[in-house]
């Protein structure tokens, strides 16, 4: 009885903190909502030039290349709590220097993409803290229906988003919405603080950076599962980034979208995300993860070849609603398999690891596509992204991870 009542307990706790978590998470998806909406605005309006927007894409890219895995040692180490906060209180500090730089008008693109390198740095120290931190805050046996959970937050969000950032755009000066992202993000740091603070270690690690490393990385060489889907994911990820930057592009310079407009629309890729977020724990049960991660290539496929003919708006709001599917079935399959695969003390350098593979083509593919736009316009992108991922699906549906469970 006396264990029933303990356990009863626990459980409830760990819904407590996997709460406080997910609330933290809300308030920095509306700000990213926001800044990855706005931002390739400002840069449109500052030049005018995919060159520029890519450009800056890449810069924001290139951190979690070159940095993830150290990060991923030094979260394994670090107070994850602490840690948290110092990534979003230096993050909020950025972003205010962001604006303080459009306001006054710099047209020095240098420092912006100083200033984007660094965000996506301290960016994807909360994010692989983050990923810790739901190991840490939900049970075990929820991690599915958690990242469920997460990714319907972060869909929602999407949905809202948009239109939050047309509101903006029509009553304001466009960078106001750097500076209430900054604004979220203090939000979010005094959510992560109300987190119990981290239990001491008994021991503190001895051994040396390198040796930590190499642990994680004989850990995940040995997991072929894990092995095999960040394979898969580091090629598919260099479409699905690049399409995703290039719609901006495509709706301002082919579509001759206004800023608010492309906001508001911009929702029907929340809306699909969103409906993702809703169907996977229901499609596990029937198909497993492997075939959810085959559905996203498929769908991301189709959604990018209606782009190609996307002159009209129903053909252009379709396929954002396909990608926001696909977008979904891909981050809940991925996430869900890394959860359920790797021991908690592990997870820091797993996800470091990990996230850097993921991205090892996304800073080229990115930087490449804003010349491919220039000379053979985004319908090229879009082509060629239908070509990418019909061959890497017929790669995966011949691999074991099409029938993981």
């Amino acid at each position: 009885m006396l264990a029933a009542k303990l356990k009863s307990a626990k459980s409830a706790a760990s819904n407590n903190h996997f709460a406080i978590l997910l609330t933290s998470i809300l308030f920095v998806s509306i700000g990213n909502k926001i800044y990855e909406l706005v931002l390739p605005l400002l840069m449109y309006e500052l030049t005018h030039s995919s060159v520029s927007m890519t450009s800056m894409r890449t810069a924001e890219l290139l951190p979690n290349f070159f940095f993830a895995i150290a990060i991923g040692v030094l979260v394994d180490r670090a107070n994850k709590k602490r840690w948290a906060m110092w990534m979003l209180g230096s993050q909020a500090v950025l972003l205010i220097l962001f604006t303080f730089l459009y306001k006054s008008g710099s047209q020095q693109l240098m420092f912006y993409y100083m200033i984007g390198f660094l965000l996506m740095t301290f960016g994807y120290g909360f994010f692989n803290v983050q990923v810790s931190l739901v190991k840490q805050t939900a049970q075990p046996s929820k991690l599915t229906e958690a990242n469920a959970q997460i990714s319907l937050v972060e869909t929602l969000v999407t949905v809202m988003g948009p239109a939050l950032t047309g509101l903006l755009l029509l009553f304001s000066d466009v960078s106001d919405g750097i500076l209430i992202t900054a604004l979220l993000f203090i939000l979010c740091l005094l959510s992560i603080s109300l987190l119990p603070a981290e239990a001491p270690r008994l021991h503190r690690p001895t051994t040396n950076m390198v040796h930590e490393f190499r642990e994680g990385w004989r850990a995940f060489r040995s997991n072929r599962t894990l092995f095999h889907i960040t394979i898969f994911v580091m090629f598919i990820n260099c479409s699905f980034t690049v399409v995703q930057t290039c719609l901006v592009f495509h709706a301002k310079d082919v579509l001759q979208l206004s800023s608010s407009m492309l906001a508001v629309i911009l929702s029907a890729a929340g809306i699909g995300g969103l409906a993702g977020s809703l169907m996977t724990s229901k499609l596990r049960a029937r198909v497993g993860l492997g075939k959810i991660y085959g559905f996203s290539i498929i769908l991301h496929a189709i959604g990018s070849g209606l782009l190609v003919f996307s002159e009209s708006m129903t053909l252009f709001v379709t396929a954002l609603f396909l990608i926001g599917l696909a977008t979904s079935f891909h981050g809940i399959s991925v996430y869900t398999m890394r959860h359920e695969q790797t021991p908690s003390h592990l997870m820091g350098r797993i996800a470091g690891i990990t996230g850097t593979i993921f991205r090892i083509g996304m800073p080229i593919t990115m930087f490449l596509s804003g010349w491919i736009i220039e000379i053979w316009g985004t319908q090229a992108i879009f082509t060629g992204a239908v070509a990418w991922n019909a061959f890497f699906l017929l790669l995966y549906v011949r691999s074991a991870l099409w029938k993981e469970r």
